[in-house]
């Protein structure tokens, strides 16, 4: 009885011992080629990791390894340029990695990226319910914010990014001064700027952010002040047009004419040296002298024909400009 048993115990476990030894093989034979991906990647060859997707994918491994995979070959796209496919792929792979903020984060630094703030800001948010000190998304969150006109929600994020960064990054600190002016938050600017001055004393930008905040406050004198550092530490055309549009509206149109001249012996069809020009010909009464100034501010772009307009008769702005 024993002996006839035995073969029978022997053959239904053949079955299952077969199936499982067929699935380990091939569970191996998936780990060897997500590890040939994983060395390719390391090693910045994408067109390896491409290749060898292809295959590893075929073989139709667990979840687990598919999702490292999508991983590599997500960031290979991007570094290709294929950003329709690397949004179809974490698209994809969120579906089955709800929970894994690498996805959520590479889509959403996309989509910001191709100027969908939109789409990226709940993607940057899901990150941070898990990460909350997670550079990027506090970055990307705070841009995001910036993109859609959100500017106090853009403030949190931007004010985390540069404590996590130690206000030591210049692109955060400038981008952060710079949604602080349009939101006319003057004391958060002024703390920016100096903070940044301290990264960066030799940088033009932070009296620039100064000038700008005495200028938004009304003190076009202290704006005077801080424009001219600015232009000490970076000699520009910009900077001396915007001194001299601080002149202008500091009550001194005689300087700020002289100073418009300046750019205008340069570049005598620069629009805005000559919408200052204008208006400060205007101001000393020399209304008919300033018009031709006018005339030529309008063929500048939307501020200089804006103030063109305001300042020429009826219909006098009309009319082509002379490419």
């Amino acid at each position: 009885m024993r002996a006839l048993f035995l073969p029978l115990l022997l053959l239904f476990s053949a079955g299952p011992a077969g199936a499982f030894l067929f699935g380990g093989a091939q569970e191996e034979k998936a780990a060897v080629g997500l590890a040939q991906m994983r060395s390719a990647f390391e090693a910045g060859d994408c067109a390896s990791v491409l290749k060898l997707s292809e295959t590893f994918l075929n073989e139709k491994p667990p979840l687990a390894m598919r999702g490292e995979a999508y991983g590599y070959i997500g960031r290979c796209y991007e570094s290709a340029g294929s950003a329709d496919k690397a949004i179809s792929l974490y698209t994809l792979a969120l579906g089955f990695y709800p929970e894994n903020i690498l996805f959520a984060s590479r889509l959403a630094l996309i989509y910001d990226q191709a100027g969908f703030p939109e789409k990226a800001a709940p993607l940057f948010l899901k990150v941070l319910a898990v990460k909350t000190d997670d550079l990027e998304a506090n970055l990307g969150l705070a841009r995001a914010y910036a993109s859609l006109g959100f500017l106090s929600r853009a403030k949190d994020f931007y004010s985390r990014t540069v404590i996590l960064q130690n206000f030591l990054d210049a692109v955060a600190l400038k981008e952060y001064a710079l949604c602080m002016l349009r939101k006319r938050d003057w004391p958060e600017a002024l703390f920016i700027a100096k903070m940044g001055a301290q990264a960066a004393p030799r940088s033009a930008f932070w009296p620039l952010v100064e000038a700008r905040v005495s200028a938004g406050q009304g003190n076009y004198y202290k704006a005077l002040s801080a424009v001219e550092a600015a232009i000490l530490l970076e000699p520009s055309r910009q900077l001396r047009l915007e001194r001299s549009l601080y002149l202008l509206l500091g009550g001194l149109p005689g300087r700020a004419a002289d100073a418009a001249d300046s750019e205008l012996a340069a570049d005598g069809k620069d629009p805005l040296a000559s919408a200052v020009k204008g208006m400060a010909l205007y101001s000393l009464g020399q209304k008919s002298e300033a018009a031709p100034y006018f005339l030529a501010a309008r063929c500048g772009g939307p501020f200089t024909a804006k103030i063109a307009g305001a300042f020429l008769p009826a219909g006098g702005a009309e009319g082509a400009c002379k490419k």
